[in-house]
């Protein structure tokens, strides 16, 4: 029910904890800086010591948004260590700031280090004890270690200062949700529904637990009304197939899981789900179809580890490409050639293999550069294959069937090449060429058809291997 994930604002730095079932506790704003520049009272007057002490805190507050920045940037570039190095400096010129404590805390989060990260929102909270969200946002940290207890008593405290923050009920309300005390959790979520209608991951939460109490039509109701929301809620709509499944309505739990695996295409959870339904409603091919894609994200996930564990390896990148490829995740797949080639720039494996998914994303140019590449080292039939695919896209016909006949293709493609470069000799006024083209492609569909024994029609007239430079 709940996730990790990491926001990063265009202006400000700021890491929020946050999960399925939660709003994103709002940061605390920070406090005023008071820091001053000593100054010898003898030598300057009351108001121009003053003035000096504002001059101070300017500068103090513009070194801190500097460094606020810093970490920001060393977030965008997966540096962790430097971004606390940046807000450690930060909370060493501003340690009143509450919030600079919950940043900190917040990346220690994402870096493993509980440790850290607990002390840190203890600070933020022991620098501004009566702010609320600060309250739940320890509390959520700690409901996601397991400590519970501890968890809801800072959520009865954030309630206790601020008896309109949905969130702290709706984070309460997931305590008592795993504690399984479901009435009490939807007296919870009811309230944070109450306070903020649209308080879409209460509606969510508060569907499954009146699923949990079989008060299923109460419970399709929340869920509608968040899939209504935020039609996108992937969560949502994998609750209301669970709901008709348990009312054997098969064909809508069907419709719902599709909503979810739609959205969420690589999770097998909803697979399995629609799996079930599909068995139920004995469409074996379906349900078969399911399970081939279970198998695939299975495979995937063993890739996955792979990558993890060898990431400078470019082997184990083209493997994944390779199967991601296999299941029409074109984008992820180029995406880990790309890996694979920073790793290795010239592996001919990962060139080829991008250059034939940058075809299928609708990028031929890339698609020749990459072929390109491979075809300076070294003659390559499939390199040839697909940089005549290419060509054929960007509709110049000439380097197409250079690049096919390199290749050694013979196929419907190349037939319709020649028809296209036909036609488009024939109304340029060159007859003769066109007609020769013509004779070629008819020639290569009777070979196709097995009208012929000599089934090699281009043998008749010699093209030359194109050289490359």
């Amino acid at each position: 029910m709940q996730s990790l994930r990491i926001t990063l604002l265009a202006a400000v730095f700021a890491v929020s904890l946050c999960g399925c079932g939660t709003k994103s506790a709002t940061p605390a704003a920070s406090t005023e800086n008071t820091s001053t520049v000593n100054v010898p009272s003898t030598e300057v007057s009351s108001e121009a010591k003053s003035t000096s002490t504002a001059a101070a805190s300017q500068s103090d507050n513009t070194a801190v948004a500097s460094l606020i920045q810093k970490a920001e940037a060393a977030m965008v570039a997966r540096r962790p260590p430097a971004a606390v190095e940046a807000l450690s400096q930060a909370i060493g010129i501003d340690p009143g700031n509450s919030r600079l404590f919950r940043l900190r805390a917040d990346v220690y989060t994402l870096m493993g280090e509980f440790a850290n990260a607990r002390a840190d929102f203890s600070l933020a909270i022991q620098v501004d004890s009566g702010n609320a969200d600060l309250l739940n946002a320890r509390g959520y940290f700690l409901m996601t270690r397991g400590l519970s207890q501890d968890a809801l008593t800072d959520f009865d405290r954030a309630i206790a200062l601020n008896p309109r923050l949905a969130a702290a009920f709706n984070n309460r309300g997931l305590v008592r949700l795993a504690d399984q005390q479901y009435e009490s959790a939807v007296d919870d979520f009811s309230k944070a529904v109450e306070i903020d209608p649209k308080y879409v991951d209460a509606l969510n939460n508060r569907g499954f637990a009146r699923m949990k109490l079989e008060q299923f039509e109460a419970a399709l109701a929340d869920l509608r009304q968040a899939v209504k929301l935020n039609p996108d809620y992937t969560t949502a709509w994998n609750n209301c197939g669970l709901i008709y499944m348990q009312q054997e309505n098969y064909s809508e739990a069907v419709s719902a899981f599709s909503e979810a695996i739609r959205l969420a295409p690589l999770d097998a959870r909803w697979l399995n789900h629609r799996r079930a339904a599909w068995l139920k409603l004995e469409k074996f091919e379906d349900a078969n179809a399911d399970a081939n894609q279970i198998r695939w994200l299975q495979a995937l996930t063993e890739l996955t580890k792979a990558t993890t564990a060898r990431p400078g390896e470019p082997g184990v990148w083209i493997n994944r490409a390779r199967h991601l490829a296999k299941g029409e995740e074109f984008v992820a797949a180029i995406q880990d050639y790309s890996r694979a080639l920073s790793l290795r720039p010239s592996d001919t494996d990962a060139l080829t293999g991008r250059a034939e998914l940058w075809l299928q994303v609708g990028k031929a140019e890339q698609a020749i550069a990459d072929c390109d590449a491979v075809l300076t080292g070294t003659g390559s039939t499939a390199a040839w294959s697909i940089r005549g695919d290419a060509w054929l896209t960007l509709e110049n016909y000439d380097d197409a069937i250079r690049d096919f006949e390199a290749a050694q293709r013979m196929d419907e493609t190349l037939v319709q090449t020649y028809e296209k470069r036909a036609a488009r000799r024939q109304a340029s006024g060159q007859t003769e060429l066109a007609s020769q083209d013509l004779q070629k492609a008819n020639h290569l569909k009777d070979a196709l058809a097995g009208r012929l024994e000599d089934k090699s029609p281009i043998q008749q007239v010699a093209f030359p291997v194109p050289q490359e430079q």
